[in-house]
């Protein structure tokens, strides 16, 4: 890709952020909740073999079920920069390389953007959870998670974007198993399941768990809702449950945070993912 239409290209997706979000380049961001203040229906679907779909003359974007929630967040970013560049409709299936088509990676490059703008990574890492100055696994995951995409995506975007980190540290950080990243920070975390590590530097959005996941809250909070219980307590940490669907919200006196809780494998439209069940 041309440097004039990757500037271009970035500069459409922090002009979206701006425009319908009112966010700066410095947050993280929901492309969900972009999608939808820009009148885009957004329906997840049970497709194998299926990343997602942008259908322009339908103004909906459709989303696999089956994969995992990071890669979602990071493929309505992607079919949001097909509708943004006016590409038209687009299939986009599984692949295990990137394509070589100009239209992906076009909109391959404005969801890197959108979602990880290097502003964006630069505040993050100044917090001691996330510090780059030391870049290894853990920190790059809690960044994923605070970032909403896969960690696979971030190192990716922070070697190829970003040139953060060389390429031995690359090859390092794409070997590890992501099970262990995961019980290095909590050993009790069950298989297929996700850990947010959240304290008062998780800013602007919400965080976005499935029931199973667990929250690994660095400073003492309150909580209200059902959709989380707390498994561990102490006066520094607490360890919360993501249980049922639905939304609850943890707070003390300095900061206050939004825990969405979705279904696995959610289907139906993106209003809905965070419903209550009702007994």
């Amino acid at each position: 890709m041309r440097k004039i239409k990757a500037n271009q290209i970035a500069a459409q997706a922090l002009r979206y952020r701006k425009s319908y979000l009112d966010l700066g380049a410095n947050v993280p961001i929901c492309p969900f909740n972009l999608a939808d203040a820009m009148g885009i229906d957004i329906r997840f679907v049970n497709i194998p073999s299926f990343e997602g779909m942008y259908v322009a003359d339908e103004n909906v974007i459709l989303i696999s079920s089956l994969r995992p929630d990071g890669r979602k967040r990071f493929t309505c970013a992607h079919e949001l920069g097909h509708h943004i560049l006016g590409h038209g409709t687009v299939i986009d299936e599984i692949i295990e390389e990137g394509s070589d088509k100009e239209i992906e990676k076009e909109a391959d490059f404005f969801a890197a953007m959108l979602l990880l703008p290097i502003s964006f990574i630069k505040s993050a890492a100044k917090d001691p959870m996330i510090n780059f100055d030391s870049l290894n696994e853990k920190n790059v995951y809690v960044l994923s998670k605070y970032a909403g995409v896969s960690y696979e995506a971030l190192i990716t975007q922070l070697f190829y974007n970003h040139k953060l980190n060389n390429r031995n540290t690359f090859n390092q950080l794409k070997e590890k198993r992501l099970s262990e990243i995961k019980k290095s920070i909590y050993k009790d975390i069950l298989n297929n399941t996700e850990v947010f590590v959240v304290g008062n530097w998780w800013k602007e959005r919400a965080i976005d768990a499935v029931v199973g996941d667990t929250i690994y809250m660095q400073n003492f909070c309150d909580h209200e809702g059902n959709s989380i219980s707390i498994i561990s307590n102490d006066k520094q940490n607490q360890i919360f449950e993501c249980r049922t669907p639905g939304i609850s919200r943890i707070f003390n006196s300095e900061w206050s945070g939004f825990i969405r809780v979705s279904r696995p494998n959610f289907k139906g439209m993106y209003q809905f993912m965070h419903e209550e069940e009702i007994e």
